[in-house]
């Protein structure tokens, strides 16, 4: 085990060295493409090769290409017995940030795959941006990436997602699916869903399905639209993002569709 401590002064090239003085390998690669996994901290770097563990404290910073984790401690992870030693997982606490050229994602907590499958943000107030919109939770995000690159996003715990137009979604659960090219396909909701538009309608119930090629919105159960002045409520609604309409439907359990309306 090899332990480099800091002076307050944050910079890899000192910390390497002094691990080299010591008999020391150089970081191994942080992934299959051979690229170097950097790592400095204001107070420690310590080298576990038994266990296969890199630990670094005191305003901690992994970066590998264009991606960056920081946080106040950083905890990467690699199997000891393989000759590569490639950096399978870093683990980041206390303010961690994650930055790509994707977008950045910020939590407490953060559990990142090397091999580019995901990634899982734990809060309070976890919270992923992207250039196509941004998604926040009380509990935790994770993001997973498939292998044709296709993506799909679950926020648990007050979850928000507000797309690049600025229409709103939330619920207990939010499930954001995208395409290979990072586009919004579609948002299932659980739990208390709401949407609003950029208009600021709104509308409520129990559950959500959002698709993006229609821009339309199914709602279901104990369903509540507004305008901000008249309100209407019925078991399920169909809003429509483009023209800003909304449908009320009856179902069984609420019966007749209802509603308070203002023209003035």
């Amino acid at each position: 085990m090899y332990r480099v401590f800091g002076d307050g002064c944050r910079y890899v090239v000192r910390a390497l060295s002094a691990l080299a003085l010591a008999g020391a390998l150089a970081f191994p690669a942080m992934a299959e493409d051979g690229s170097t996994l950097r790592i400095e901290a204001d107070d420690l770097l310590e080298w576990d090769q038994e266990a296969g563990v890199y630990t670094a404290s005191g305003n901690a910073v992994a970066i590998q290409g264009d991606a960056k984790i920081s946080g106040d401690l950083l905890v990467a992870t690699y199997d000891p017995e393989s000759e590569e030693r490639s950096i399978e997982t870093i683990t980041g606490t206390g303010d961690v940030t994650f930055v790509d050229s994707q977008g950045n994602a910020s939590g407490q907590k953060i559990v990142y795959n090397v091999d580019g499958s995901g990634y899982q943000v734990t809060g309070p107030s976890a919270n992923v941006e992207g250039k196509n919109g941004s998604i926040s939770a009380d509990s935790q995000i994770t993001l997973v990436t498939n292998a044709d690159e296709t993506q799909h996003m679950t926020a648990t715990g007050n979850a928000v997602y507000i797309n690049a137009d600025n229409e709103r979604f939330s619920g207990d659960i939010i499930n954001a699916y995208f395409d290979a090219e990072g586009a919004l396909q579609r948002i299932e909701g659980e739990g208390s869903v709401d949407v609003r538009t950029s208009e600021g309608n709104t509308a409520s119930g129990n559950s959500l399905v959002y698709l993006a090629k229609t821009e339309k919105a199914t709602i279901v159960g104990d369903v509540s639209v507004s305008d901000g002045k008249s309100t209407m409520q019925g078991g399920r609604a169909e809003v429509d993002f483009v023209s800003g309409n909304s449908r009320l439907l009856s179902d069984e359990k609420n019966g007749r569709v209802r509603g308070v309306l203002i023209t003035k």
